[in-house]
């Protein structure tokens, strides 16, 4: 009777297993769509052994039946830490071209309508084409006519139009890009919030060994698979099932703590960078920044992971002009701007821009250098000789006239309030016209004291001034108050001083000021850029005649014609080859063509890995609803065949008690 009751006890042990076995096929079909969800497998196990009697050459045992071993969750460890670093590194790449993308299609190229056919045309009959470059070779053939005056106006206007617009563009995209940064960061922290919950809820499950919260850890590494597309991740799982997470190779979360990632706003510019504050001293304004870009950009280096840093790359920290660009150090634009594809298409088309309408003005109204002393009477008795030393003035002798034969002449591109010259009249009587120079980084890079330093260079400035201050005293003796030489810089102002004078080493330097920042309404850049207003409202002041016999000057149209091959453009610092206006364009795009391919292709091998890994990992979590099928039939075959069993263990009981 004992055995027989024990065999009823085998019996329901096996349709107990067959119906939990079935119960986790449900759930996997059920889940076979969810996203994250990974699959479940059951492996039975003997249950315990109950020992009746010795024999001589064994031990008799009946066994109790079979149960669930166990419910594994699959997943390969591997597989997820491989996808989620090679997702991170296609979400770099695709990030960064999407911003190389947008620029090509700014400027048109493969819609017909591309910027380089309002600069130089896409034909050479000066006939039909609509470039300034034709314009301009029409005006070469009769600089008095005013119809050839009007076109180079018009199409001045244009090309300023177009430029603008694709310049404006490219800064509202970079804005685009801040709020991307924003809110991937903000997500960055929900992902972290989420996985610091899930952390405290899997060991409050788990803490008694024996279940396991199997969704609760799809969910956990559901928001892994994410964070790894945003930012460089790594994590360990300790024995208690608490996931730390590393980003960028600092804590992000712990056993015990969730350390956000801040964000730190530009006030100038409005940009978002990422900072840690835990590691940072807000209050001295010093932070530590999540991504270091003093390492360079490679797979070597594991630096190239991450879709905010791509897009921080790509956004650069402000809007660029061509002072970034010109005479800057190879080695700091390469890691600065030309880190970014936005800052430095900016950068490059303001090159292009800035050296078409300075080339132009020059040609106008050129410049030379010249020494001469100013006095200015004080209201306070005193007055003040201001020696101005080697700074640029109107060539008053190789310049061109309009009709009115005004000196200084009109320059063609003019920057919004701010006049070309300063009239002023030397202790002479002589009249001199000073350049309103650009306000340009016009220094230098000199080691002193072991220690780098940014100090003026007056071979690129706008020369020296020294100002002398004198009084008369009671006996009519002049009297010399006090005299300083310093860079003639027009742009510095007492709270915004561009050089200090600093004492180095037993010498006196002007050292740059690292908050100066440089005034763009003073350079010929986009922003601050148009065409003369007095010579759209009155054409026969475009200078066309020569200074001392008023003739009509056809060689300043072939000097305008020969600027559109001369070669005196760099695409990058430091570079040795020089482009004309065409070449310059030809060579921008094909820059950021060649850029874009790189990144496009390397996305699209990356995408193709990244969707392999997944693949494998599929084939390892994914349910597969035939397969579940199948294993569904299987138990219902084995839970019939335990009913069966129980239901003959039962009538054999039954007939051995109704025998008795």
């Amino acid at each position: 009777m004992a055995n027989g009751m024990e065999a009823l006890y085998v019996g329901s042990s096996g349709l107990r297993s067959a119906q939990n076995a079935i119960n986790t096929s449900a759930n996997n079909l059920a889940n076979v769509n969810t996203a994250g969800y990974v699959r479940q497998q059951v492996l039975f196990a003997d249950k315990n052994y109950n020992t009746f009697a010795y024999a001589a050459v064994s031990t008799q045992k009946v066994g109790l039946g079979v149960g669930i071993g166990d419910i594994v969750h699959a997943r390969d460890i591997f597989l997820d830490k491989s996808y989620r670093s090679e997702a991170g590194r296609q979400a770099y790449y695709s990030a960064y071209y999407n911003a190389i993308d947008e620029v090509q299609s700014l400027y048109q190229e493969l819609e017909g309508t591309a910027f380089k056919d309002v600069l130089m045309g896409s034909g050479n009959d000066r006939d039909t084409n609509s470039s300034l470059w034709s314009a301009f070779e029409m005006l070469a053939q009769d600089p008095s006519d005013a119809t050839n005056q009007s076109l180079v106006i018009q199409r001045s206007n244009l090309l300023l139009t177009r430029a603008n617009a694709i310049y404006s563009s490219l800064s509202t995209y970079q804005s685009q890009i801040n709020i991307q940064i924003s809110n991937d960061i903000d997500r960055v922290n929900e992902l972290g919030k989420q996985i610091y919950k899930l952390n405290l809820q899997i060991q409050s499950v788990e803490a008694n060994h024996v279940e396991t919260a199997y969704d609760l850890r799809d969910a956990r590494d559901t928001a892994l698979d994410e964070l790894g597309a945003l930012v460089n991740m790594s994590y360990t799982e300790d024995s208690t099932g608490i996931v730390t997470v590393k980003l960028e190779g600092q804590c992000f979360i712990d056993e015990a703590h969730l350390y956000e990632v801040g964000k730190q706003v530009d006030r100038a510019s409005g940009y978002v960078n990422a900072y840690w504050p835990y590691l940072s001293n807000e209050a001295n304004g010093q932070y530590t920044n999540l991504f270091d870009f003093s390492i360079p950009i490679s797979s070597e280096n594991n630096t190239d992971i991450g879709e905010i840093k791509a897009l921080i790359q790509a956004r650069g920290d402000g809007v660029k002009n061509f002072a970034y660009l010109e005479g800057a150090n190879p080695v700091d634009y390469a890691n600065s701007v030309g880190m970014s594809v936005m800052e430095e298409s900016e950068a490059q088309l303001d090159v292009l821009i800035h050296g078409l309408a300075t080339q132009i003005n020059e040609v106008f109204a050129p410049n030379t250098r010249a020494s001469f002393q100013v006095r200015t009477e004080n209201p306070d008795g005193t007055y003040t000789i201001t020696q101005y030393k080697n700074v640029k003035v109107l060539d008053a002798d190789n310049c061109r006239l309009g009709s009115d034969l005004k000196i200084p002449p009109r320059e063609l591109f003019t920057r919004v309030g701010v006049d070309r010259y300063t009239e002023v009249t030397d202790v002479n009587g002589k009249t001199w016209y000073i350049y309103n120079e650009e306000d340009t980084f016009d220094c230098r890079t000199v080691t002193l004291a072991g220690r780098d330093y940014q100090i003026w260079d007056e071979s690129k400035g706008n020369g020296f001034v020294t100002r002398i201050d004198y009084m008369t005293d009671e006996n009519g003796k002049e009297v010399q108050l006090r005299s300083e030489e310093e860079p003639y810089e027009q742009w510095t102002t007492k709270d915004n001083q561009k050089y200090i004078k600093t004492f180095i080493s037993g010498k006196n330097y002007y050292v740059l000021n690292p908050d100066y920042a440089l005034d763009t309404s003073s350079q010929y850049t986009l922003v601050s850029l148009g065409v003369n207003d007095e010579l759209e409202s009155q054409v026969d002041l475009f200078p066309h005649l020569t200074k001392d016999t008023h003739e009509i000057d056809y060689a300043m149209g072939a000097q305008i014609s020969d600027l559109w091959s001369t070669k005196t453009l760099k695409i990058y610092p430091g570079s040795a080859a020089t482009f004309s206006f065409s070449e310059y364009y030809t060579e921008m795009i094909g820059g950021i063509a060649s850029a874009g391919s790189t990144y496009e292709s390397t996305a699209t091998t990356l995408d193709s890995s990244v969707s392999a890994i997944d693949n494998k990992r599929q084939q390892v979590t994914g349910v597969s609803a035939d397969e579940e099928l199948t294993n569904m039939i299987k138990y219902q075959n084995a839970y019939n065949a335990a009913s069966r069993y129980i239901q003959t263990v039962s009538d054999m009981i039954e007939l051995l008690v109704t025998g008795l």
